[in-house]
Parts: C-alpha cells; sequence; structure tokens
C-alpha cells in the first residue's frame, strides 16, 4: 500500500511537471515537491513511528524546525531563479491598523475553531499530545518551533503554492483548495480529524493572502495560534 502510495505520488510529480508550462522549472519543481512528495512522505513517516512514548520531543522540535527551514530555503531560491518576486508572495506589511486587524482576527478564528472543534468531540492524537512541551526548557523550544512554522508554512502554503498554482491552474481558487488541502494532508500525524482541522485552518489563513496580498498577517496569526494551542491550552487538552 505504501509503495501504491509513491507510485500515485511520483505520477502526480510527473503531470505537474509536463502540464504546468506557465510554471517555470524551478518553481515547477518545488511545487511537484510540495504537492505530491511532502504529504506522501509524512504519512509514511508517520508509519514508521511505532511507540509513540519512546519519541523525544527534542529531536522531534528540532527535526521539524530544520525540516522547515531547508523546505522553506528550496522555495524561496526557486522562487528567486523563477523570478517570482518576494511581493508576489505575499512578503509585504500592510498599514499597521490592517496588520493588527487581520492578525486579532485570524488568531481569534482559529482558536475559536479549536474551542468549537473540541466541544463537537474532537480529541487529539496520542503523537500530537506526546508532542506537546512538558519541561520549561521544552516550552522554550516549543516557542522556536511555533515561530519556524508561522513563518515557513504560511510562506511555502499561503505564499509560494498560492503564486505557482494559481499559475498553472489560472484559478486563485483552485489554487486555495490544493494548498489547503495538502496543507490538511501533511499534518496527518494529527489523525484524520487533526487534519481536516488543519486544512480548516489554513483555508482561513489564506483569506489575507488572497484579499489583502499579504502573508504576514498569516505568520503572525499562525504562530500565535501554535503558541497558544501548545502552551496555555496544554493542560486543557489533556483533560
Amino acid at each position: 500500500m505504501t509503495r501504491l502510495r509513491w507510485l500515485v505520488a511520483l505520477a502526480v510529480v510527473v503531470i505537474i511537471l509536463l502540464q504546468a508550462q506557465a510554471v517555470p522549472w524551478p518553481a515547477r519543481i518545488v511545487t511537484a515537491l510540495l504537492v505530491a512528495v511532502l504529504p506522501v512522505a509524512s504519512v509514511a513517516q508517520l508509519r514508521l513511528i511505532e511507540d509513540v512514548a519512546d519519541l523525544p520531543r527534542a529531536s522531534a522540535y528540532a527535526s521539524s524546525v530544520l525540516t522547515l527551514w531547508i523546505l522553506a530555503g528550496l522555495a524561496g531560491a526557486a522562487a528567486w531563479l523563477s523570478g517570482i518576486t518576494a511581493g508576489a508572495m505575499g512578503l509585504r506589511a500592510l498599514p499597521p491598523i490592517a496588520m493588527l486587524g487581520w492578525s486579532v482576527a485570524l488568531t481569534a478564528g482559529g482558536i475559536g475553531m479549536m474551542v468549537v472543534l473540541r466541544r463537537a468531540g474532537l480529541r487529539e492524537s496520542a503523537l500530537l499530545l506526546h508532542l506537546l512541551p512538558v519541561t520549561r526548557g521544552e516550552r522554550m523550544a516549543f516557542a522556536g518551533v511555533s515561530f519556524t512554522a508561522g513563518f515557513c508554512e504560511e510562506l511555502l502554503f499561503r505564499g509560494f503554492l498560492l503564486v505557482t498554482l494559481t499559475q498553472a491552474t489560472g484559478s486563485i481558487l483552485a489554487a486555495v483548495v490544493i494548498s489547503t488541502v495538502v496543507f490538511g494532508w501533511v499534518h496527518a500525524y494529527q489523525r484524520p480529524a487533526g487534519a481536516v482541522r488543519a486544512g480548516l485552518l489554513g483555508a482561513v489563513l489564506a483569506l489575507p493572502a488572497v484579499v489583502a496580498e499579504s502573508v504576514v498577517p498569516s505568520m503572525i496569526a499562525h504562530t500565535a495560534i501554535d503558541l497558544i494551542g501548545g502552551l496555555w491550552l496544554r493542560d486543557r487538552a489533556l483533560s
């Protein structure tokens, strides 16, 4: 079954590389990596973890940070080689009031979604609960993970991918849908319900990128949501 998934992913990569003529080659290759290979690799990695209790949190944090910065670096290099500007990817500031408004609204929406889904019966996966920080040092490390996820994941999924998928499909709506599905899929370690929640959050975080053409509020909100969820709501999640 795992081999079949990799074959399907490879087929998707080939299709993207052959059909997305509007996307320059460097950006096309990284788009294929993010859309087809990364989700399958995430699922495969989850299957390799047999005993959650034996997974060191510090190692998991370091691995996540390193992986995200490598992917963000690849996307940045591909964008530069493909003539995609930082502004096109939404890396631009908004006026202070607009920035504050978007950031607060997105953060409140994300936390509100977590609360509603929890009350609806959604429970966190054993792996996600295990990865929540316990000691003071782990909390400090988790803050670094949250910042990294907020910056890198928004750059990848609401910045780079929205540009390249819009070029490939000719539709910003299609780009949002595809990037949202991929974002949810790479959070497979949270199990299906958590992956769906991540996808819904991704759709919400795409709003300023589409409406205000900036991913900076999404980066701020994403970081805040992760920090609040991991540091403040931890005890509630375990209750």
